[in-house]
């Protein structure tokens, strides 16, 4: 009986060691995967050859907040990581307030002394209203003296660069988006072209997942795609800047798909190199060799117009669906100051409109 006493508490002396060394191995294996990657944290690139990225440190900015920004700008894989890294150099002390350039290859290493020494001071406030074509843009941005006006527009021409491959999407105009920037002195056009780009994608990523379904309907009834949607985006912009008017010219606006009509939207007689600073004449509206002009063209322009907010991208994948509006066709500026305009359902009461708020009659 001892024997067998001694023999049960053997085996169950060997079993409880496996156990034991099984659960260090098991605790070793994730912990082990934790610290290679970690190593390979510390060793890689922030950015890569020919990658430029900007990146602004407001004042007064706690360590964890700048490295939760890092990450958010994808400077970083992992705020966790360059917060452990940036305790253990010491950056967590360090790091100065600023507007920085950073140009590949970059180190870790070298990121970090560029935040101990701190950003470009000077820094100079540009708002890029809505509406503005990549021509207004250009403009002002030459005009704040942040850039040189023809590289500027070549950048736009260049989709390439942000992973629209589409033969479509010639170039950034409608991907530009409106809003209040600073931009340091020493940033080139394609870095501030950049910023512009990814405040678009900031603002419109969210917007086009909450209307997925809208979006869904308008390709099959329309056949129109997201930068269809962008492009109707911008036509609604050019013509008005009251927030409940724009889905009502959404409606005017499918409403005239659906029948077969021309749009016929003044802003498009106008877009270009050469006439975005005109008004639109009947000329120029036209010009049978004008590919923007909605009088000449069927259907919705090549490409966008301008760039637009985000109400009127609202608008344009959920146009107005109120009674009185299904039937509108046309409207024409009141002209009285209020930047409203009047709404018809045919063309004789368009025709009276016309006489009455555009020739006082």
């Amino acid at each position: 009986m001892i024997r067998k006493w001694k023999e049960r508490m053997r085996r169950l002396m060997f079993a409880l060691v496996r156990m034991g060394l099984l659960v260090v191995v098991v605790l070793a294996i994730p912990v082990g995967y934790v610290a290679y990657d970690y190593m390979q944290f510390e060793n890689r690139l922030v950015l890569e050859h020919d990658e430029v990225q900007d990146l602004t440190i407001p004042e007064d900015t706690s360590w964890r907040a700048v490295a939760a920004q890092v990450e958010l700008e994808g400077i970083v894989d992992s705020a966790l990581y360059f917060d452990i890294w940036g305790r253990r150099v010491g950056l967590d002390q360090q790091v100065r307030a600023g507007s920085y350039l950073l140009e590949g290859p970059l180190g870790l290493e070298e990121f970090a002394d560029m935040l101990r020494q701190g950003g470009a001071a000077e820094e100079t406030i540009v708002t890029l209203r809505e509406g503005l074509t990549k021509y207004h843009v250009a403009d002002r941005l030459a005009d704040a003296g942040l850039v040189d006006r023809e590289r500027f527009l070549e950048v736009t021409r260049s989709p390439e660069r942000y992973g629209w491959d589409d033969e479509e999407i010639e170039a950034l105009e409608g991907y530009l988006f409106p809003d209040t920037y600073r931009f340091s002195e020493d940033m080139s056009e394609t870095v501030i072209a950049d910023r512009l780009v990814r405040r678009w994608r900031e603002m419109t990523d969210p917007l086009f997942d909450e209307y997925s379904d809208e979006v869904a309907v308008l390709k099959e009834e329309y056949d129109l795609d997201l930068h269809d949607i962008i492009i109707m985006a911008s036509l609604i912009e050019r013509e008005t800047g009251v927030d409940d008017e724009r889905p009502v010219i959404a409606r005017v606006f499918y409403n005239r798909l659906d029948r077969g009509m021309r749009l016929q939207t003044d802003p498009t007689c106008v877009y270009g190199s050469d006439t975005y600073n005109q008004r639109p004449t009947p000329e120029l509206c036209r010009d049978e060799y004008n590919r923007y002009s909605t009088y000449v063209i069927e259907g919705l322009p090549p490409g966008p117009i301008a760039n637009p907010s985000v109400e009127s991208l609202r608008a344009a994948m959920s146009p107005s669906d109120d009674e009185e509006v299904q039937d509108y066709l046309y409207f024409v500026s009141r002209r009285d100051g209020t930047g409203r305009h009047y709404f018809s359902s045919n063309y004789e009461d368009h025709r009276r409109a016309i006489n009455r708020y555009l020739r006082g009659q």
